[in-house]
């Protein structure tokens, strides 16, 4: 019986953590607690109809992934974390061919120097193949990304065969954050 609860225990610690609380939000968002808790009471009159969303239990509040963002800083504050950016593009690319690691970095910093007023945060990771690829969040335009992009994969010579690529505006911010550091063999943030 023990080994089937330690079982259950391992796999449960790798799930994606689907409720917070404040002092976790307190690391994420860069805020005080005293500034969350102000912000809570906003928040909880938005969702108190919505238990599944918010909810509080024995003196702490459970709060779900999805509306992490509602408690994001408003203005630019002292401690800001990439999750604090104002992230506007996710772009994800994957190769038809296993290029290495070095080459995607040097695409991202290529890219980089076409976008040099804006941050970029990427990741390369293993796909189901165990080809590299990569994402990377910014806090410019989607379409100033996809210019960059095109203008980059073009002086390789890669076109649509070679590299599928897709580009959307953030809905999440949170979400996609966690989404983007589920793997990494590289990371990192060009400011």
């Amino acid at each position: 019986m023990k080994e089937f609860d330690n079982l259950i225990n391992q796999t449960n610690e790798s799930r994606i953590k689907v409720y917070y609380n404040l002092a976790e939000l307190e690391k994420l968002t860069g805020m005080s607690i005293r500034a969350l808790k102000y912000r809570m009471l906003e928040v909880k009159n938005k969702y108190k109809d919505v238990p599944t969303l918010l909810s509080k239990k024995y003196r702490q509040w459970h709060i779900h992934y999805t509306i992490v963002d509602e408690f994001m800083p408003k203005y630019n504050t002292k401690g800001r974390t990439i999750e604090t950016f104002d992230l506007k593009t996710i772009a994800t690319w994957n190769p038809q061919f296993n290029y290495d690691v070095k080459f995607h970095l040097q695409l991202i910093k290529e890219i980089k120097e076409q976008l040099p007023t804006n941050l970029i945060t990427y990741t390369v990771e293993l796909d189901s193949r165990g080809y590299n690829h990569t994402h990377f969040v910014s806090d410019a335009d989607p379409n100033k990304v996809h210019l960059a992009i095109k203008k980059t994969f073009g002086k390789y010579l890669l076109g649509k065969t070679d590299i599928q690529f897709e580009i959307e505006p953030i809905k999440n911010k949170f979400s996609t954050m966690e989404y983007i550091k589920k793997a990494p063999i590289a990371s990192g943030t060009l400011k």
